[in-house]
């Protein structure tokens, strides 16, 4: 249902998700602290909820109640998600964190076929494979060119934490998001491990034929039992405002081990912002609502890795789009890795939804076997190495330095040697 709105959403989640990484990046340069920007966030989605009820919003507490395990799983996969994605976009590059953030289809793809026993199929594997490779070579080709070695490996463990807590959260929003037979399954085996009723007996007490109101007055009484799905926004809403108490915590326990250490305050990769506009603060916390509201309507309409592939193929707007605008250096290796990336993930949509018959499918993988092995070759023929030092170059943008250098140290060598000729002469 409601297929003609994911152009739309599509196009709201990715521009509202281009302008969040944007202002992340000058909201880091005026306020140095991931903590606060991500409490910032959260709040903007604890203050949408009562937002949507004055606004008389279809919102039902009776339905949050029913599904408060399964709720307060997917805040802390979202909050743990969002956290990891702030981190890392500090950490690294903004093209270079969506590089690594393009493995979410591998993630997707695990944890469904994990969920639901339906595995893909080789093409859909080989694509998935392509991608990670593609991811893997960026990373390479970014470390040495990169100066910080250590907040690289940081940058993309976050980065990889986020992908899996992001994905393990769509997963889990999509189950309870339907109420198909398929659905309905799903749902009773998250009841059945939480020990809360008998999944035959759930499915007596709620028909699949009754009115919402029917539904509504079975599963009020026990308080325990799902009473139909949960809409999207109202999950997104619900959700970003159970993380709030927890992200508030987590800051205010940071800041408390910050002050017993004296750490000195941090400063941002990204000073050079700091003469931004101090609107810029407001930008990531209404984007980020923005997107994630686009995000999980666009979830509600497609598969969980469909929308991984999609949040994938969002990759090359953002990559593409922030390095341009950031004015980041791209390296030849870096390029390379991206684009198999991205086409990996390309390649896995089509697979997926457009190839039927199994000559295309074998064509396909054909394409991505030649790709993947031209990729692995390069790399362990050291021609990525051997490009990445073509940006090291730069330091000779120090020679401004070395002038100034030079004129002193005579200088200080005329001082130096001039005693000698005195002391000579005494």
């Amino acid at each position: 249902p409601g297929w003609h709105m994911l152009p739309t959403l599509i196009a709201v989640w990715y521009v509202a998700n281009l302008f969040f990484n944007i202002g992340m990046k000058r909201s880091h340069a005026l306020l140095p602290d991931v903590m606060l920007l991500t409490s910032l966030q959260m709040m903007a989605g604890g203050l949408a909820l009562p937002a949507a009820f004055a606004f008389g919003s279809d919102l039902d507490p009776a339905r949050w109640w029913a599904w408060r395990r399964q709720l307060t799983v997917s805040s802390v996969l979202l909050l743990c998600g969002t956290l990891c994605t702030n981190v890392s976009l500090v950490l690294l590059s903004v093209s270079f964190t969506h590089v690594i953030k393009t493995c979410e289809p591998f993630f997707a793809m695990v944890i469904v076929g994990v969920w639901d026993h339906r595995w893909p199929g080789a093409t859909a594997a080989l694509a998935t494979a392509t991608t990670v490779s593609g991811v893997l070579v960026a990373s390479v080709s970014q470390r040495h060119s990169a100066g910080k070695a250590s907040d690289l490996s940081a940058g993309i463990a976050v980065a990889m934490l986020a992908n899996l807590s992001l994905q393990l959260r769509n997963v889990l929003n999509k189950r309870l998001m339907q109420l198909s037979p398929p659905a309905e399954a799903a749902d009773d085996r998250l009841l059945s491990k939480n020990g809360e009723g008998d999944p035959e007996e759930l499915r007596k007490g709620v028909g699949e034929d009754d009115e919402p109101e029917e539904q509504q007055r079975r599963g009020g009484g026990g308080g325990a039992v799902p009473v139909g799905p949960m809409k999207p926004a109202e999950l997104l809403l619900v959700s970003l405002t159970a993380a709030l108490p927890m992200q508030l915590a987590l800051h205010a326990g940071c800041c408390g081990v910050s002050l017993m250490l004296r750490t000195a305050p941090s400063e941002s990769r990204y000073a050079h912002y700091a003469d931004a506009n101090p609107l810029w603060i407001l930008v990531p916390p209404l984007s980020f609502v923005a997107y994630q509201l686009a995000s999980i309507g666009t979830l509600a309409r497609v598969e969980p890795v469909l929308h991984a592939v999609l949040n994938a193929i969002k990759r090359i707007i953002v990559i593409g789009l922030g390095a341009l605008w950031m004015l980041e250096p791209v390296s030849f290796g870096f390029g390379c890795g991206a684009t198999v990336a991205i086409g990996g993930a390309a390649a896995f949509a089509i697979s997926s939804r457009v190839l039927v018959s199994h000559a295309a499918h074998a064509r396909l993988a054909l394409a991505l076997a030649l790709v993947l092995a031209l990729l692995l070759t390069a790399y362990t023929s050291g021609a990525f190495d051997a490009e990445s030092g073509l940006p090291s170059p730069p330091p000779p943008e120090t020679p401004t330095r070395l002038p100034s250098q030079s004129h002193t140290v005579p200088r200080h060598q005329h001082h130096a040697t001039s005693p000698s000729p005195r002391k000579g002469g005494k």
